[in-house]
C-alpha cells in the first residue's frame, strides 16, 4: 500500500503564496532585461524607418531614443516598494486568518504561543516583532505615499531600527519619502515570515497527514 502526504489546506496555502512571491522576486531582473531588450529593438526600428538609409541621421534619432531606456532604476524601485507591500500582505492575511479560526486576539504570534502553552524560540520573537514594528511601517508608509506613518506605532523603537537599516543600505529615506528598498532585504523578510506562519501552522495543529494511495 502507497501512502501519499497531504498538506493541511492552511500551510498549503502558506507554501503555495510563499513559492509564487518568491518566484517573482527572483525572475524580476530577467523580466527587466527581457523589456529593456524589447524596448532597444523597438528603438533600433524606428531609427531605421526615420533616417531611410542616412547613416548620421539614423545614430542622432538611435542615440536621443535610446536615452530614455536607461537606466531602469525608476521601475525597479516601482517594482521593489509593490513586492514590499504584496510580501507583507501575505504575512498579514495568513495571521489574521489563522487567529479568526483559532479564536485568538490579538493577532500576534505570541498570543498562539499563549494559547496553546508553546515557548516560541529567541529568533521567531524576533520576526515577530520586527515585522510589527519595521515592515508593517514601511509598508504603511508606502500605502498612504509617504504621507508620514513611518513612526507612528513605536516611534523610539522604530527610528532606532530603521536607521539601521539605513546605515545597511536596505533602504533609503529622503525627507521622509522611501526612496530605495533592497530587493535582498525583500527576500530575506519573506523567508523570516514564511518561517514563522509554519511554526504557527504547526501550533494551530494544522499537520501533514498521510493517507493510503
Amino acid at each position: 500500500m502507497n501512502m501519499i502526504a497531504i498538506l493541511h489546506p492552511i500551510k498549503q496555502l502558506i507554501d503555495s503564496q510563499y513559492g509564487f512571491l518568491s518566484s517573482m522576486l527572483n525572475r524580476f531582473p530577467t523580466l527587466l532585461d527581457e523589456w529593456i531588450h524589447k524596448q532597444e529593438e523597438e528603438v533600433e526600428r524606428l531609427a531605421s524607418e526615420y533616417s531611410e538609409g542616412d547613416y548620421e541621421v539614423y545614430r542622432d534619432t538611435y542615440n536621443s531614443e535610446i536615452s530614455r531606456i536607461g537606466p531602469c532604476d525608476d521601475e525597479e524601485q516601482l517594482f521593489n516598494q509593490s513586492m514590499l507591500i504584496m510580501v507583507y500582505s501575505y504575512y498579514e492575511s495568513t495571521l489574521l486568518r489563522l487567529a479568526k479560526e483559532n479564536n485568538i486576539e490579538p493577532p500576534r504570534p505570541r498570543s498562539f504561543a499563549e494559547k496553546y502553552g508553546i515557548i516560541l524560540d529567541d529568533d521567531l520573537l524576533r520576526i515577530s516583532d520586527f515585522l510589527f514594528n519595521i515592515v508593517e511601517p514601511l509598508r504603511n508608509q508606502l500605502c498612504h505615499n509617504n504621507s508620514g506613518t513611518l513612526f507612528e506605532k513605536n516611534k523610539e523603537k522604530a527610528e532606532t531600527s530603521i536607521d539601521l537599516l539605513m546605515r545597511k543600505k536596505y533602504i533609503s529615506i529622503d525627507e521622509g519619502r522611501i526612496t530605495y528598498i533592497d530587493r535582498d532585504f525583500i527576500k530575506k523578510t519573506l523567508n523570516d515570515e514564511y518561517k514563522l506562519l509554519i511554526k504557527l501552522a504547526e501550533i494551530c495543529g494544522y499537520q501533514t497527514t498521510l493517507s493510503s494511495k
